[in-house]
């Protein structure tokens, strides 16, 4: 089906199917950091976070898997493609979660609310948008280039795949596919995940976040302490 399509049609296409996926997760599975770390903090729970787990690992495995079948150029991705700037994560990130908190959702969670047909939502994604375009190439963009120099990047860095086959002689592809093997074990080691099938299954559904790029007790309790979460 792929071949009648051209090279935008198919991405979109492809985009727009694990956006669907990723829309399920969060509507039906509840897939949500925020509300993950909610259910750890409040409900002593960690099911939610190792969904992380479950999804984080095959998307690694699955990422290794097209790179080692010629269909993925991992040098061209985003997390490859460029160095890290510790100061620039380390900012940013507790600028999102500070706001994430406040906000009392994430853009991913903000969006799939809004699908669901809540217009609150619509005001946090619209802000979140004119934000990051102010940021980026708007008023802020100076200061943004000022703080963290993009002519200060260095250059692109090696993965935790690339070290660990450089330690052991073995191929990247092998490597990653063993460390995506590794974190998904040690996801399922934890008795309750793996008899929590509704929490395996939409982890593994929501995969298709990392590849276009990241519950309580007993399944809802935190729908009762935290009834505005997903």
């Amino acid at each position: 089906m792929l071949n009648y399509l051209t090279e935008p049609q198919a991405v979109a296409l492809i985009g727009g199917l694990g956006g669907l996926l990723l829309g399920l997760a969060a509507r039906i599975g509840r897939f949500c950091t925020l509300g993950a770390i909610e259910d750890i903090y409040y409900g002593n729970s960690s099911l939610r976070l190792r969904m992380w787990g479950v999804a984080i690992g095959v998307a690694v495995m699955g990422t290794f898997g097209l790179a080692a079948s010629g269909l993925l150029d991992l040098g061209q991705t985003l997390y490859l493609g460029r160095g890290w700037t510790p100061l620039a994560c380390v900012v940013g990130g507790l600028t999102f979660g500070y706001g994430m908190a406040l906000a009392g959702n994430c853009g991913y969670g903000a969006l799939a609310r809004l699908g669901g047909g809540d217009l609150r939502s619509f005001v946090i994604v619209l802000v979140m948008g004119l934000a990051a375009y102010m940021t980026l190439g708007g008023p802020l963009s100076g200061l943004r280039l000022w703080l963290f120099d993009a002519a200060d990047t260095p250059g692109p860095m090696p993965g935790f795949a690339e070290a660990l086959s450089a330690l052991t002689g073995l191929p990247v592809h092998a490597t990653g596919m063993l460390i995506g093997a590794l974190i998904l074990l040690l996801t399922l080691l934890h008795g309750p995940m793996r008899r929590a099938y509704a929490h395996v299954f939409w982890g593994r559904l929501s995969v298709s976040r990392s590849f276009r790029d990241g519950q309580a007790h007993n399944g809802w309790p935190m729908s009762v302490l935290m009834p505005r979460r997903l």
